[in-house]
């Protein structure tokens, strides 16, 4: 019996560790709905992934006590799981006394939120010490297969082929009269911030890992093209945090800068001359304006934007009651300005982190998020540059909704020691062991 118990446990562990990788690269996906096309609920690869990955964990830890060896420890109560904890419980109080809930979705978008908080704190807890390891092979599984997406994308809209109901998110954005693919992640600007995150969570990481186990160049040139096709702005800021933090964490600052300015100062002159001699200079330039500024589809999302801002400040400073305790979790569909911008949506928001959850839980629950946002830059762990790049980003966008968000916010807010023993990881042995 205790040599079967053996065997399962070893045989958890293992698995534990291969789904925590494929956990981690599903994440940021939320293209593929494995219901089909069911609109009201979204069952994504992560979903079934996490639910699994706690199961086999709870496995993994009874037969290590049916071994009468210690279950694993998990560092798991400080200030993050505090913060995180008070933000779920202000959560379920607007959802339970607060929230008005026309559309009857308030109760499951809250569940929805505390499996992703919860299971990005116990994700993060459990795997602390394989973390950079786990982000490398992660990453690396996502560009790939998020290569494969764009591909996929970019033929299923020049060919006109209709979509399956599996992967709706497939359909693609426009911008004056260019695509904007994004991949894995159904909406392009999110798509582009979530590999800025995935990349700099790895090359952050990359100095617990040996040379041969890091991501290579080749990933990082391929997660940049991938962000840069989706001609996202705010992914254009994001990706200039990301460079600087690449150069200044870089121990050659001054060859990558030099031979990175060279390359691309090279690349430039030849489109230039290349422009200038056959008059497309001016065409070009026109084009990159109307589609970065002065698209009719560029101006009206930017005023709305605003708008959304402003009607959502005025909402949580002018309402005693929504500024002390929120809304209600999850019905910005029910405020009179989403209805007139959004008619009929129910996932209309403010499109701002910090305004969504101010006006849906309060002061309190802002205060909650704000400081999971900036614990890595107050307590200057190594994560901290980061926090530009999600300050930055949800100033334009709320990502209370993504997976990866919340997990790679756990991550920043566990800071790592130097020379911490890690469990060696190699996915291909890790899925023959398993």
């Amino acid at each position: 019996m205790t040599y079967h118990t053996s065997i399962l446990a070893n045989f958890a562990s293992r698995l534990r560790l291969a789904l925590a990788i494929v956990c981690l690269a599903s994440a940021p996906v939320d293209v593929v709905d494995v219901l089909g096309d069911v609109r009201t609920f979204h069952l994504t690869p992560f979903l079934l992934f996490s639910m699994l990955y706690v199961l086999v964990l709870v496995l993994e830890q009874v037969t290590k006590t049916a071994l009468g060896s210690s279950p694993s420890s998990l560092r798991w109560f400080d200030s993050t799981t505090a913060a995180a904890a008070l933000f779920v419980l202000m959560i379920w109080a607007s959802v339970l006394f607060l929230s008005s809930d026309t559309r009857n979705l308030a109760f499951n978008r809250a569940i929805y939120t505390t499996w992703l908080i919860f299971f990005a704190r116990l994700f993060v807890a459990r795997e602390e010490p394989h973390l950079p390891k786990i982000i490398a092979w992660a990453l690396r599984i996502f560009l790939i297969s998020d290569l494969v997406a764009v591909t996929v994308q970019l033929l299923f809209a020049f060919n006109g082929w209709p979509v399956p109901g599996f992967i709706y998110g497939l359909a693609m954005l426009k911008v004056a009269d260019l695509l904007r693919p994004g991949g894995l992640v159904n909406d392009p600007n999110r798509s582009s911030i979530m590999l800025i995150l995935f990349m700099g969570l790895a090359f952050l990481s990359k100095r617990y890992l040996p040379s041969g186990a890091r991501v290579g160049r080749g990933f990082y040139i391929l997660g940049v093209l991938l962000a840069l096709l989706t001609i996202s702005r705010t992914g254009a800021v994001a990706l200039a945090i990301f460079a600087g933090i690449a150069f200044t964490q870089s121990q050659r600052k001054f060859k990558v800068f030099a031979s990175s300015l060279l390359i691309v100062g090279g690349i430039g002159v030849l489109g230039l001359l290349y422009l200038t001699a056959t008059g497309g200079l001016s065409p070009v330039v026109n084009q990159a304006q109307l589609v970065l500024v002065s698209s009719d589809t560029r101006i009206e999302s930017t005023s709305i934007h605003f708008q959304s801002i402003a009607n959502g400040t005025g909402e949580f400073l002018g309402n005693p009651k929504i500024f002390l305790l929120g809304a209600g979790w999850g019905t910005e569909y029910d405020f009179q300005f989403i209805k007139h911008t959004f008619p009929g949506a129910t996932l209309g928001g403010f499109d701002c982190e910090a305004v969504s959850i101010a006006v849906q839980t309060g002061v309190i629950g802002l205060a909650c998020i704000l400081f999971l946002m900036l614990k890595p830059l107050l307590l200057k762990t190594e994560w901290a540059p980061l926090t530009l790049v999600i300050l930055w980003s949800c100033i334009f966008y709320q990502y209370h909704g993504d997976p990866f968000w919340w997990i790679a916010l756990m991550i920043m807010d566990t800071p790592r020691r130097a020379g911490r023993p890690q469990e060696r990881i190699s996915m291909p042995a890790v899925l023959a062991r398993a």
